[in-house]
């Protein structure tokens, strides 16, 4: 009995350790950074986002245990993850979605990793803006604070740089500018010459005002800092301060939460829309001094409230002679940033202005996550006019190889395309094969693909659009030989594909210009052939008209002409039809005759050669290239129509007599429709036969019926529409489908075949 309430006893322990003790908030996925420059330097739309998903705590729920004990409570805050608990990116649940013209559009995921695991990875670093209080409550504990500082420095990875501002009870009174991680001895330096003592600034003082300008100037300052230095894709204010603003009525508690909520907003200073959205996280480590009580609270309020732990920011205390925390103090913060996600997304379509709107959305996933719709009409850094078209490269490279571009001859070109099946949009401009490619954009010299696209619109080396897709582009290459760099197995094309409308250009640069297959134009054996048939049947012609000519002379010697017969009608019984059982007297064209009246083949002294030459009154049974009886009635030289005539071909048909079956055939799949039945096409899989993942594709989209003979679509209605062969169908009405049509359902395209 003893044991089980024991048992019991522990069990609501447990209970009450879990109800009273800190929980952690759901997960959110916060977007720190959208960073373009990988796009300008790789060559594809690729936009690199670098993502804080975790679970995480206030300050006040980790330290509300310590009761105001300052050692307890930066014991608890050093701890590993002490603020955060980290989530793992679930990109098979993640909707990376931008906005056009008011729809969203999907993304494609390309790629994830650790910030911690990538630390050599271009771009991947941190700039830290270090802000030291110089001011003079700080003058006993001003070593402690430089000690701090330059643990900061020491800890700077290769991507990193830093920017160290000492102030005083007024302003920024010092500053390193910002410097490359190449440079810590130049940084260290500078923190060492902090001065003690900058002087008393009296009863009060605007620490809030003071750190908002700092960050401002700070951070305006990253688009101007020199070629020397790269600017990484995330950012961190650290504040090391006593807090200290006497009565200052901003520099509060509440005061400290309108300037963190300023700081989460990535916008410096908020009211310049132009500049790039960056969250900034705030490392705030408090100096605590001895003062009026009153005021201490205040500054403890202030300096814990500046932490945003939810974007990744951190609070901790140092007490007189701490420092030497200070390893263990950066190690917590860094650990946090280790754990950030850099996720890569290929972007085909993005808004034609400045502004752009993205959101981070997940679905069917426990526990739920929050995403992250603040990225809404603000610049990310992206000129529209230099943002890459979607090249699958290497499907039309593998194309190419198969069927080499010419001078002259249609090839394709693939991708994910935004201009609608509109060709009017889509050009291309081959680059002379003594003109050179720019050798590189990168460095973020956007305007180099701009010059090289004009000067290649100036060289009016320009193919045509034949037909275009979302998916594709054929063009017809100009008929010209210096399209081609090389010679033999080695010749290849060089290409820039444009969009006239958005006025974007696939890469341009020498690394990533796209570049196919070539060959020589084809020996033209169609041609020469038709002009070989061509002049043997004039040489045929000149021969039967020197034949003709020898007829007249004999007809002139003597020979009496035939009797006159009308095309079409019935014959004198004295000159049968070709073809019919004749007299011995007159038989006409295809058996062998007696001397006495040969009419088919050659001529015969006295005789009435029919075949082969324009005759005045020629029966319409003989009249053309008839060799031989049992011919069928044609057009032939008297311009007879035939008494029957086939009807013309039924375009929507199937080839032949009919087919067993019809079928859609994509990247999406291929789906079979048999004859004399109905499938549906849609996301819907309870009712939908053909099954289309694509948010673009509504539930229940469309319907596709074959009769044996014929395919018909039937819109239901859909909020991005059918289309056959480009041309938008009108809702709820049977339309047919030629065989071998392209058929779209929204954005997903199917060739239409009948077997």
């Amino acid at each position: 009995m003893r044991i089980r309430h024991l048992i019991v006893a522990a069990l609501w322990a447990s209970l009450l350790l879990v109800l009273t003790g800190p929980v952690f908030a759901a997960p959110m996925a916060r977007i720190l950074r959208i960073d373009p420059i990988a796009a300008t330097t790789d060559g594809a739309p690729v936009l690199t986002l670098v993502v804080d998903l975790v679970q995480s705590k206030r300050v006040n729920a980790v330290t509300g245990e310590c009761a105001g004990n300052l050692d307890c409570e930066s014991e608890r805050l050093e701890k590993p993850k002490a603020l955060f608990q980290p989530f793992p990116y679930p990109e098979g649940n993640a909707n990376f979605l931008v906005t056009i013209d008011g729809s969203a559009f999907p993304t494609k995921y390309v790629w994830k990793g650790r910030w911690g695991e990538n630390q050599q990875m271009p771009g991947v670093g941190t700039a830290w803006l270090i802000l030291v209080d110089a001011g003079g409550s700080m003058s006993s504990r001003i070593g402690d604070a430089k000690a701090i500082a330059n643990a900061f420095v020491n800890a700077m990875g290769a991507n990193d740089i830093i920017n160290i501002m000492a102030f005083d009870g007024k302003q920024v009174v010092k500053d390193s500018k910002w410097l490359s991680a190449s440079r810590k001895g130049e940084a260290s330096a500078f923190v060492n010459g902090i001065g003690a003592n900058y002087g008393s600034w009296g009863r009060t003082r605007p620490l809030a005002n003071i750190i908002r300008a700092g960050v401002n100037d700070a951070f305006n300052e990253l688009g101007n800092v020199g070629s020397d230095i790269v600017v990484p894709m995330h950012q961190a204010l650290v504040v090391i301060s006593d807090g200290a603003a006497g009565t200052d009525p901003s520099s509060t508690g509440p005061g400290a939460l309108m300037l963190t909520q300023h700081l989460s907003k990535g916008r410096f200073p908020e009211d310049n829309s132009a500049l790039p959205k960056t969250p900034l996280p705030v490392i705030s480590i408090w100096f605590p001094r001895t003062q009026i009580e009153e005021l201490a609270q205040n500054a403890q309020e202030f300096m814990m409230n500046l932490a945003n732990p939810e974007f990744g920011g951190f609070y901790t205390n140092v007490k007189a002679g701490g420092a030497g925390r200070a390893p263990q103090i950066v190690n917590a913060v860094r650990d946090r940033f280790n754990h950030m996600h850099i996720v890569k997304y290929r972007v085909s379509c993005i808004a034609s202005n400045v502004q752009q709107t993205f959101q981070l959305v997940f679905t069917n996933i426990t526990p739920m996550i929050g995403g992250d719709a603040t990225f809404k009409d603000v610049p990310v850094g992206i000129d529209p006019s230099t943002w890459p078209l979607d090249i699958n490269v290497q499907y039309t490279l593998d194309r190419a190889k198969k069927n080499p571009v010419h001078p002259g001859g249609k090839f394709r070109v693939y991708g994910d395309f935004c201009w609608s099946g509109d060709k009017s949009r889509a050009e291309v401009y081959f680059l002379p094969k003594n003109q050179p490619a720019p050798p590189s954009v990168k460095g973020g010299d956007i305007e180099t693909a701009k010059r090289a696209q004009q000067q290649l619109i100036a060289m009016n080396m320009r193919g045509t659009a034949k037909e275009a897709s979302d998916t594709f582009v054929e063009f017809e290459a100009p008929n010209d030989e210096k399209i081609l760099l090389g010679s033999g197995d080695k010749a290849v094309v060089r290409m820039v594909i444009y969009d006239n409308k958005a006025r974007r250009a696939s890469a341009a640069d020498a690394q990533h210009i796209l570049t196919l297959k070539g060959s020589t134009a084809p020996f033209p054996f169609l041609w020469v052939g038709g002009g070989v048939f061509g002049g043997l049947v004039v040489l045929l012609l000149l021969v039967a008209i020197v034949r003709a000519g020898g007829s007249k002379k004999q007809r002139r010697a003597g020979a009496a002409p035939p009797a006159p017969v009308v095309a079409g009608y019935g014959a004198p019984q004295a000159q049968p039809y070709a073809g019919a059982a004749a007299p011995v007297a007159q038989p006409y064209a295809g058996a062998a005759q007696p001397a006495a009246q040969p009419y088919a083949g050659a001529a015969q002294p006295g005789a009435q050669p029919y075949a082969g030459a324009a005759q005045p009154a020629a029966p319409a049974a003989n009249a053309g290239f008839m060799y031989g009886a049992g011919q069928q009635q044609g057009f032939g030289l008297t311009g007879a129509q035939p008494q029957h005539q086939a009807p013309p071909p039924n375009p929507y048909a199937a080839p032949g007599m009919g087919g067993s079956k019809a079928i859609l055939s994509g990247a999406a799949g291929n789906f079979p429709i048999p004859a004399g039945s109905e499938v549906f096409v849609g996301r819907d899989s309870a009712r939908c036969q053909v099954i289309l993942q694509e948010l673009r594709v509504s539930a229940t989209h469309a319907a596709v019926r074959f009769d044996g003979s014929q395919v018909l679509v039937r819109d239901m209605g859909s909020n991005n529409g059918t289309s056959v062969n480009g041309t938008r169908i009108p809702p709820n009405i049977d339309t047919p489908v030629p065989v071998g049509s392209i058929l779209r359902f929204g954005p997903v395209e199917f060739m239409v075949r009948v077997e």
